[in-house]
């Protein structure tokens, strides 16, 4: 009879102690806010993290419903789509990046900030970030309806992201010149003069929506004409893309070299069905004393024009 007592005591401890451990198991199989705000503290500290990031997104999704949505978001989120329907030129697009990285930095697990994201660093020529964020958009929400379009995408843009890298290869290194050998007279010493420490020109004087003014076909006022586009990806890099044009020319930016303070841009130009037609642009340009304009050569080439070259003054809009 005593055997029997301890044996139900025994059950009905072992019953407590399942029934008070579910919760925890529970718990552990779903996420949990706290640790969901730990991981986007972390993120805001280092929001170029992608392995950070991707671990945020996926643990987001855990939840057996979805993490509520910040206000901070939706107020990011909105400002930045609505940067990008009125962007432009990259002052444009850049707004927009700024909200829109502001809104994923505040809810990482929603997609379609990535997505718009993705669309304004395209339009400014930043395609590898691009395509950093077409892949968290998919991350986010694999099971969207546009999944294949927006995989196909990726793919065309690493056409673009490949063509920006192989264009912004710097110019050959010049040759040091030759040391004269040396001379078996000496020479009295001579006092040194201070030499002038060398220039170095910050990259971001050079990004901007760069255009020049031109007289009309017809004659008459002066119109703006944008000549090419500059912006520095995450990685300090300067990359140049090329303007869009109304007549439906589409530029390939095929050349672009710096060196301090000045720059050359070649732009050629292709029109979809005219395969016999061509034309490039050429800018061998320096800044000027104060950072504000680019002066230079502006020479073009085409098929059946021949040449012209003329000098041009370039400010940013």
């Amino acid at each position: 009879m005593a055997l029997e007592k301890k044996n139900v005591v025994a059950l009905l401890l072992i019953t407590m102690l399942f029934a008070t451990s579910a919760p925890v198991l529970a718990a552990e199989k779903s996420g949990s806010l706290e640790t969901l705000r730990q991981y986007v503290a972390d993120l805001k500290k280092n929001p170029e993290n992608a392995e950070l990031r991707e671990k945020t997104i996926k643990y987001s999704q855990t939840f057996k419903q979805k993490p509520p949505v910040p206000e901070d978001y939706e107020r990011h989120f909105s400002r930045g789509t609505a940067y990008l329907k009125k962007a432009a030129d990259s002052e444009g697009y850049m707004k927009a990046m700024d909200e829109l990285r502001a809104a994923v930095a505040v809810a990482p697990w929603l997609a379609e900030a990535y997505e718009n994201l993705a669309q304004a660093q395209e339009k400014a020529g930043l395609f590898a970030e691009a395509i950093q964020s077409l892949n968290f958009t998919l991350l986010a929400d694999p099971n969207t309806k546009n999944a294949r379009e927006i995989k196909n995408h990726t793919y065309e843009l690493e056409v673009y992201a490949e063509d920006a890298k192989q264009a912004l290869k710097t110019s050959p290194n010049v040759a040091p010149l030759a040391t004269p050998p040396p001379t078996p007279v000496k020479a009295a010493p001579v006092a040194k003069k201070p030499v002038a420490p060398e220039r170095k020109t910050n990259p971001k004087a050079f990004v901007g929506s760069w255009s020049y003014k031109d007289t009309a076909p017809r004659g008459g006022e002066l119109l703006t004409t944008q000549a090419f586009t500059i912006n520095m990806g995450s990685d300090g890099r300067l990359i140049a893309s090329a303007p869009r044009r109304s007549t439906g020319a589409v530029g390939t930016v095929t050349v672009f070299e710096l060196d301090d303070d000045s720059i050359r841009i070649q732009i050629t130009w292709k029109v979809a069905g005219l395969t016999s037609y061509w034309k490039t642009e050429d800018y061998d340009l320096a800044l000027s004393d104060n950072e504000s304009k680019l002066k230079g050569t502006y020479r073009i080439k085409s098929s059946g024009k021949g040449e012209f070259a003329e000098d041009k003054v370039f400010f940013k809009q």
